[in-house]
């Protein structure tokens, strides 16, 4: 029993040294990797050095060791290059309020739905208004008595009959009267909640029977004709866009775009992203345009004829600067060349040229990563 209790210490312990000798084996392991990753890269830079002090001893060294590397060719062709400032805004419309009463009173009917067209000017909903209209036909009897007594009055007085201060009592009476009718009216209006323009009721939040008060939310008219998309630019592009500007919106949710101007330029530049805000006006005649809908504005900033563009992608740099790779022709053998070149603007995967660049070179494409100055090329058929 002793021997294998023994034994089955003396197992476990070979295990947990095994387990130790694992985990400091693939520490060795990785430490090992990055001495020889750093031998490696000392390596090639002392084959480099060799080969090319072999090579200028000796051309059929550098000819027979040399490989060809497969890639595609583009010419370089002059063309209008364009500049775009995109932004990205949403729509808003000015004609999306919210429809409230101006007087307290039952709702008594609902003339509209949800979903609605309605006209400017439309009654929309009406509340209770028996009181008002006990009240007008009290003021309306009164002003016929009032009327009686101002028309006897004025013809006592025509015939010096009388006294002038019953004349004038009269008159005031009877004007008293109509101007409170009329006061009166303006109250019955109150009792209509009228549409202050075309368009349609998006919510109603009110129903029959339901006591209305000023202020409360009845519904949401909305009038989508005539919108707006606003966006915030960076400051940097201030003074370089005008009231006026052409410019072209898209909506991609909807894959259209549309030709608009900017309407509006924001006078304040927001502290908190340095941006300042435009409007674009927009017509919505075919009622796709929806408030809050995602938009991009394009607004051209710049233009250059004849211009040199390459890929963006194709592009490279280094300490020294950008550079390409283009492909010419050395004792009847393509070879690659390292250009040097100043860039402009990008826009849309595409690059200006300012310096460097002629217009007629042949740019390598694919492949243009494998290449350095002198790499023998072989196009692609």
């Amino acid at each position: 029993m002793k021997k294998i209790t023994s034994l089955f210490f003396l197992l476990l312990l070979l295990l947990l040294q095994a387990c130790g000798g694992a985990n400091d084996d693939l520490a060795s392991k990785k430490k090992m990797l990055k001495e020889k990753q750093s031998q490696l890269e000392i390596i090639k830079a002392e084959i480099a050095t060799l080969e090319k002090e072999i090579a200028a001893l000796d051309p059929n060294f550098k000819k027979n060791n040399e490989q060809n590397v497969l890639v595609t060719l583009s010419t370089i062709n002059q063309s209008t290059f364009t500049h775009f400032i995109e932004v990205k805004g949403k729509v808003e419309t000015d004609n999306n309020v919210i429809l409230s009463s101006e007087t307290p009173g039952l709702v008594k009917a609902l003339y509209v739905k949800e979903g609605q067209n309605v006209g400017a000017g439309q009654v929309l909903m009406n509340q209770d208004n028996s009181v008002v209209q006990r009240s007008i036909e009290e003021v309306k009897t009164a002003i016929d008595l009032a009327n009686i007594v101002y028309e006897k009055q004025k013809s006592l007085w025509e015939q010096k009959i009388g006294t002038e201060i019953q004349y004038l009592q009269a008159k005031n009476n009877k004007e008293r009267l109509e101007k409170q009718l009329q006061t009166l009216y303006a109250q019955l209006e109150l009792s209509n909640v009228r549409a202050p323009f075309s368009g349609v009721i998006d919510e109603v939040f009110i129903k029959v029977g339901q006591n209305a008060m000023p202020g409360m939310q009845l519904m949401r008219l909305v009038s989508n004709n005539q919108m707006q998309v606003v966006a915030d630019v960076s400051e940097k592009y201030l003074g370089k866009i005008k009231r006026g500007d052409a410019v072209t919106v898209e909506f991609p949710s909807l894959g259209i775009e549309k030709q608009a101007t900017v309407s509006t330029i924001g006078q304040v530049i927001n502290p908190d992203n340095r941006t300042f805000r435009i409007e674009v006006a927009i017509s919505n005649d075919n009622d796709l345009l929806k408030p809050d809908l995602l938009a991009t504005i394009r607004l051209k900033n710049y233009e250059k004829e004849n211009a040199i563009t390459v890929p963006t992608r194709l592009l490279q740099n280094d300490k020294s600067g950008y550079f390409v790779y283009i492909a010419v022709k050395e004792n009847n053998v393509l070879k690659a060349k390292r250009i040097e070149v100043e860039k402009g603007e990008s826009y849309k995967e595409k690059t200006l040229i300012n310096k460097g660049l002629k217009g007629n070179e042949q740019l390598i494409d694919e492949g243009f990563r494998e290449v350095a100055e002198g790499t023998i090329l072989k196009t692609q058929k």
